[in-house]
């Protein structure tokens, strides 16, 4: 464990948490939220015995003291869609004499949230159909709440008018299909929704949106993925499996600062895996169970497996090539800022392909355009611009310095006393190891960078490394927590401290 900085087996601890960790990816667990658990719950009195009353007693321990759901940092657009489908669930199925006052204090937040909801950098997945939905159930169920002002809804009615138009729905292969709760009216029995596995693109709360339109007649596979991912505290991860995305990230963490080989035992099995999931044509997503595939998760993966000896090629990219950058799926809303320079450090790693120097000037440019403040980034995957900003410092070294300078500035003049770093005001290990790895390697040749930065830095990370309170950041349908990337970045940057700094 952790808990607290060693002085010699520093190197040894790490060496060890690390091997425990190359041992556990694969799973693609994430922690339950209280979105995923708020649909589950509502299908406890149609299914019985299936262990989904679990799911509702979960929501009745897990409000906020302000009466809302969500994660532990108040991001409003996590905070209003998490709320209103715990009061949607508690006033359709709640039969506690206590679940109206539960769903009241939740219906008054909403009115609180709505007018915040500005204030965010980023939406949830799906939020402008997804609380237009919930708000409509919700109402219809007698609930007096707010209609939150909407960014991107004339692109999302695009996007669904395209595949309810289309004389074959193929529901897998389409990325509105996450978010199928808000249009489960509109599945027909012809319609191909279910992923191999039982579940609706990997989302717990879009699969159990397709059960309720079952009618009695629910596919036994889709009640057993569901029962398959409830935790034991009987709450819902946000989506599952992660099996390629927790893979390639946290490979990705302990390949950039030197902790692993290709080699090394453990991890020959899981590049295999990620190799199986390859498409020369279109790469790769996030799940195995999910017909989509994106330049996030396909950047991760082709790094790693050209560093582990794989025959990818870079022609791969050319599929998510736009106009102006790089989409992250086709068809999305807005462009992603971390996959975008995902993508710059892939390319980074294949400098005789004949598209490399036009396509590293595209993605600089692009970044260079939407660098609003000069100061950071964010991100539509993650709420914290310490996030894009500390990768982009190690994939645009020697690549556009100036814009490295102006991210470094930025995270060096935000350091909090505690020696950690926190964009919604705390501090978390998370955060502060998306700074501290990069920082590190940039000492070796600025001295901007100061010793007491990386010592202040590397002390908060040993103590705070285990905490057993997970702060979710990442940006799905609400904000989720994926342990094993989160650990991998938090290990990888104490590694790179250890090893550089002594």
């Amino acid at each position: 464990m952790l808990r607290a900085r060693p002085n010699t087996l520093q190197y040894e601890t790490l060496e060890h948490e690390i091997n425990c960790l190359i041992g556990r990816l694969g799973a693609g667990i994430v922690r339950g939220v209280a979105y995923d658990t708020a649909w589950i719950a509502r299908l406890a009195p149609r299914y019985p015995g299936r262990r989904f009353d679990y799911a509702l007693e979960w929501l009745r321990r897990n409000q906020n003291e302000d009466g809302t759901w969500g994660g532990a940092l108040e991001q409003y657009h996590d905070r209003f869609v998490s709320t209103l489908a715990a009061i949607v669930a508690l006033r359709e199925v709640g039969t506690d004499h206590r679940d109206e006052r539960r769903a009241r204090r939740g219906e008054q937040a909403l009115w609180k949230i709505v007018g915040r909801l500005g204030r965010d950098d980023s939406d949830t997945i799906g939020f402008p159909i997804i609380a237009a939905a919930l708000g409509h159930e919700a109402q219809e169920l007698g609930l007096d709440v707010p209609l939150p002002p909407l960014r991107f809804g004339g692109a999302y009615r695009k996007k669904v008018q395209a595949l309810l138009d289309s004389e074959y729905r193929d529901w897998t292969h389409n990325t509105v299909t996450f978010s199928l709760e808000a249009l489960r009216h509109a599945v027909k029995n012809s319609d191909r929704v279910l992923e191999e596995n039982g579940s609706v693109t990997s989302s717990p709360s879009a699969t159990a949106a397709y059960l309720m339109t079952c009618n009695g007649s629910a596919p036994e596979a889709a009640l057993r993925y569901l029962q398959s991912i409830q935790q034991e505290d009987g709450s819902i991860p946000a989506v599952a499996p992660i099996d390629l995305f927790e893979i390639a990230w946290s490979i990705n963490y302990l390949r950039m600062v030197g902790a692993i080989q290709p080699d090394t035992p453990g991890v020959p099995p899981l590049l295999d895996y990620l190799w199986g999931a390859w498409s020369p044509e279109y790469g790769a997503g996030y799940s195995t169970f999910h017909g989509v595939t994106d330049s996030d998760g396909t950047s991760s993966c082709f790094t790693v497996l050209r560093w582990g000896g794989y025959p990818v090629s870079a022609d791969v990219f050319e599929y998510f090539e736009g106009d102006d950058y790089f989409y992250c799926f086709h068809g999305e809303t807005n462009p992603s800022l971390s996959a975008n320079v995902r993508l710059l450090a892939a390319l980074r790693t294949c400098p005789e392909h004949p598209r490399h120097p036009a396509w590293m000037g595209k993605v600089v440019n692009a970044l260079h355009r939407f660098d609003e403040n000069g100061s950071y980034w964010w991100d539509k995957w993650h709420v914290s611009p310490y996030y894009v900003s500390g990768i982009a410092l190690d994939a645009l070294q020697g690549v556009d310095d100036d814009l490295v300078y102006s991210r470094l500035k930025w995270i060096l003049r935000t350091q909090n006393d505690d020696g950690g770093w926190g964009y919604l005001g705390l501090s978390t290990p998370e955060e502060t190891a998306y700074c501290l790895e990069p920082l590190v390697r940039w000492s070796t040749v600025t001295d901007l960078v100061d010793r007491a930065v990386l010592d202040a830095a590397a002390d908060y990370l040993w103590k705070h490394a285990d905490d057993e309170r997970a702060i979710p950041l990442w940006i799905g349908k609400s904000l989720y927590y994926p342990p094993s990337p989160v650990q991998a970045a938090i290990l990888g940057a104490l590694f790179r401290y250890t090893t550089v700094m002594g």
